[in-house]
């Protein structure tokens, strides 16, 4: 075995330039842990947020890029059971903008019956996001209405679908007339193209005959999250995922308090360590799949040392769907 790889680094906080790629030492899989030959490596948004020194808790440069990969172990360390060489993976890890990583066993779970191995790299943070923000947080049931922003990205495409198939009321909001037309695709109930509706409010409600959402699902913050609260329900909830406007909101408590609105906060890592969520989602996963009943959509692919065009193609919103390095 060659004993060094290709891998991306942060080597500062900043732009797309930030990103260098290297040679790197081969890493060995320390006690519990597993090392993964990957097929592809998922890019998030996270991933620029942390890139830009904007991610809460994140790490400090120098450091390995990527934390979401599909792969096949080749080697186990110490204290691991259960998982042996060659089995397919679908992983979270630190490094994964690489040719191999090594993560925890407990960090991986297996690639879903019939799903090709690349493939799954979609699954880790964009699914179980959805999952969970849907379900485990949102306590979405048959009949209610939500709003999903950004319907036709990753995580959109998913939330989309997943709400669809919980027999849940989606709208989506999206940038463009084609991303309208995909997030429709994919099972929105109906759409709004913001780039021609920048004040989406009214257009939402008069979608629920003015009754609002049960759900808003919101990732960009800025003023889209105070535009958002304007279209639930009394009681209703907003579930914010992210700030890919780089511009944190205020929220006025004085709205709040009139409508009993929720406003939660979402980060991935706690809602995993939740496991019988967890197996929940990934049962009904797996489920979907077996029943073609989930679109897997892969909208870019690009090799693993174009991370930074990766970067900078998500950062000007040309993309749609999940976005892969490939090494």
């Amino acid at each position: 075995m060659n004993d060094s790889m290709t891998a991306v680094y942060v080597t500062r906080f900043g732009g797309t330039d930030a990103l260098e790629v290297r040679q790197v030492p081969v890493p060995d899989p320390g006690p519990g842990m597993v090392r993964i030959r990957v097929a592809a490596a998922g890019v998030n948004y996270a991933d620029i947020m942390q890139r830009v020194g904007l991610y809460p808790g994140g790490p400090k440069p120098p450091f390995p890029a990527g934390f979401e990969v599909s792969g096949v172990i080749d080697a186990v360390g110490p204290e691991v059971s259960g998982w042996q060489p060659g089995m397919p993976v679908m992983a979270f890890c630190a490094g994964g903008y690489a040719q191999y990583t090594v993560t925890p066993a407990r960090m991986c779970l297996p690639v879903p019956p019939g799903l090709p191995v690349e493939q799954s790299a979609a699954i880790p943070c964009q699914y179980f996001t959805a999952w969970h923000a849907l379900f485990t947080l949102g306590k979405l049931s048959p009949g209610q209405r939500v709003l999903i922003h950004a319907a036709a990205g990753g995580l959109g495409s998913f939330l989309v679908q997943l709400a669809r198939q919980a027999g849940a009321y989606a709208v989506g909001v999206c940038g463009s007339a084609e991303k309208c037309a995909l997030a429709e695709a994919l099972g929105c109930g109906a759409t709004i193209d913001y780039s021609k509706t920048p004040d989406f409010e009214k257009s939402a409600r008069e979608l629920t005959g003015g009754a609002g959402f049960d759900l808003v699902i919101e990732s960009v913050g800025g003023e889209r999250v105070e535009k958002s609260l304007r279209c639930l329900k009394p009681q209703g909830m907003l579930i914010t995922l992210g700030v890919a406007g780089r511009v944190p909101a205020s929220v006025n408590t004085v709205e709040l308090l009139a409508n009993n609105w929720i406003v939660a906060g979402f980060h991935l890592t706690a809602y995993m360590e939740d496991a019988a969520a967890t197996m929940a989602g990934y049962s009904r996963l797996c489920e979907l799949l077996s029943a073609g009943n989930l679109r897997i959509f892969i909208g870019h692919r690009f090799p693993l040392e174009e991370a930074a065009k990766a970067h900078a193609e998500i950062e000007a919103r040309r993309t749609t769907g999940k976005i892969l390095l490939i090494p």
